[in-house]
């Protein structure tokens, strides 16, 4: 399964990145998103989870880009990772939505993201049966 990892520290985007791989993970980097737009625009990516800081510098935040990036991939899953609690206040968090504010253990942040990644998985599977299903059921009735 496929991460896309945004974050404008190269340092700490490397770690998170260093350790999504070290856990099995797929992961995918950009610095700022612009750049995450154009991957998850990419048809051969199959992106399941985005991970975005809120604070990506100059242009869209985190918020902007989970925005844009539901857009282009309705069932992507987020977890934003921020140091900027109070961006959250007023905001309903989605079911497909997770906050983790910084610092952070890398180890959980990389256990939730897993979690995210199986349900998608599992989500993914229950529809493909009941795609099969329909399609025996109609073969079945001609």
């Amino acid at each position: 399964m496929t991460v896309l990892l945004v974050e404008d520290d190269c340092v700490v985007r490397l770690t998170i990145g260093e350790y999504f791989e070290s856990i099995g993970l797929d992961v995918l980097e950009a610095a700022a998103a612009p750049e995450a737009l154009d991957i998850l625009r990419n048809p051969a990516r199959q992106i399941d989870v985005l991970v975005t800081d809120l604070d990506l510098g100059a242009g869209d935040d985190g918020l902007a880009l989970a925005a844009m990036a539901r857009r282009e991939k309705p069932g992507l899953r987020v977890v934003y990772a921020t140091g900027s609690p109070e961006r959250f206040i007023g905001y309903r968090l989605a079911d497909w939505e997770q906050v983790f504010l910084k610092p952070f253990d890398t180890s959980l942040l990389g256990t939730a993201v897993s979690a995210m990644v199986e349900a998608e998985a599992r989500k993914r599977g229950r529809r493909n049966r009941i795609q099969a299903a329909c399609a025996m059921g109609s073969a079945s009735s001609l």
